[in-house]
């Protein structure tokens, strides 16, 4: 009779989410919501701040712009055109191109690890708009048994706008500290993009304010304070403007000259720089001659870099993103039925160079495998 009755009540009210999920949310989160931990505003400030996290994250917000998301059936084909799904996925609200949202979302999950999509209804409940949302000003509520009760935008301490879970699309980065936060890439960075930072500031800082010359030119004979005015026009004449760098200088008899170089400290600041670029890499994925490190980098290398990138980066991180909004996303548009995959038919680095499709078709031909002919149809040869 118990059992029975713990069944009714469970129908009822809602089986929980998993055994675990009373233990995840109390009172205070139910009412309050969380999240807002792992997304202060301070990491969202990197980005206009510091030039190794933008120029990183602007690399990926770029290549995945460049994705086209194609909405497929079941079966196979692909939905038309003016299909709601397609639609939406091309056009996600008036205001907001393609490129747009998709850019908004890398830059959004690059610094704060969560991105949300707030969706708005047209007549019939059906979803006609997406609209990219501030991480760092949503509220997720938790719910011991729907697991996620609603979503919450604020600004300014203010409650704005309240969302169910069937109209929020929410990405986010593992994280194992907390299951209703995103990680922020940022938060393993920070120290190293601060110091990056700081050596920049303390390098500005030595130069508006520093007074040491960068030549020593000792004489054996003492000169007064005109004979040095006169060797300063004298020097600056011959040798100050672009069109005389590095001209011969001679010197009178008795003249030493030492060029003083770098101190130490200014070489730390450089270390410093080069160590929050390997950084800045590897967190985002991102090889270093696609961050402008030239230093030893050749075409062909370059070239890898770029395959690397898309192969090892996006390629993934679009996969990330099929999932997410295949579970997320797609019942609202059609149920089970349809699916979205990104189309990279026209991405110049997952191509084969001319090279190797030649190499591939020699290899074929000699194992048996195609046939002259088959190459030469390939090809698009008679």
């Amino acid at each position: 009779m118990l059992d029975r009755l713990r069944g009714i009540v469970d129908k009822a009210l809602g089986a929980r989410a998993n055994r675990v999920a009373p233990a995840l949310s109390g009172p205070w989160e139910r009412e309050l919501g969380v999240g807002q931990g792992w997304m202060p505003l301070s990491y969202g400030e990197y980005y206009p701040r510091s030039a190794l996290v933008y120029s990183a994250i602007k690399l990926r917000q770029d290549a995945v712009s460049r994705a086209q998301p194609v909405v497929y059936r079941a079966d196979g084909s692909r939905v038309d055109a003016d299909h709601p799904a397609q639609r939406l996925l091309d056009r996600p609200n008036p205001f907001w191109t393609r490129g747009g949202l998709w850019r908004a979302t890398e830059t959004y999950l690059g610094l704060w690890g969560s991105a949300f999509w707030g969706l708005e209804r047209g007549d019939g409940g059906r979803v006609v708009e997406a609209w990219p949302l501030r991480p760092d000003r949503m509220r997720v509520i938790p719910d011991p048994r729907s697991y996620v009760k609603g979503f919450v935008y604020t600004s300014n301490g203010r409650e704005a706008a309240a969302y169910l879970p069937d109209d929020v699309v929410w990405l986010r980065y593992f994280n194992p500290l907390d299951e209703y936060a995103g990680l922020s890439p940022i938060a393993p960075l920070r120290l190293s993009a601060d110091m990056s930072l700081d050596a920049l500031r303390a390098g500005r800082n030595a130069l508006s304010n520093d007074s040491a010359p960068g030549l020593f030119i000792e004489t054996s004979d003492s000169t007064t304070d005109e004979e040095a005015r006169e060797f300063y026009e004298r020097w600056e004449s011959r040798f100050r403007g672009v069109d005389k760098v590095r001209r011969p200088a001679l010197l009178s008899a008795g003249m030493k000259v030492t060029n003083l170089g770098f101190s130490p400290r200014e070489m730390e600041y450089f270390q410093s720089m080069r160590w929050s670029l390997e950084d800045v890499a590897r967190v985002y994925g991102v090889p270093k001659p696609m961050l402008a490190d030239i230093e030893r980098v050749t075409f062909s290398n370059f070239n890898t870099a770029r395959r690397v990138f898309w192969e090892d980066t996006i390629v993934p991180q679009l996969a990330f993103y099929e999932e997410a909004l295949n579970a997320s996303l797609m019942p609202s548009l059609g149920g089970p039925s349809l699916r979205v995959e990104f189309d990279l038919g026209g991405v110049e680095a997952l191509r084969e160079n001319e090279n190797d499709k030649a190499k591939r078709r020699i290899g074929y031909v000699k194992a048996g495998i195609m046939t002259a002919a088959e190459v030469r149809r390939e090809m698009g040869l008679g």
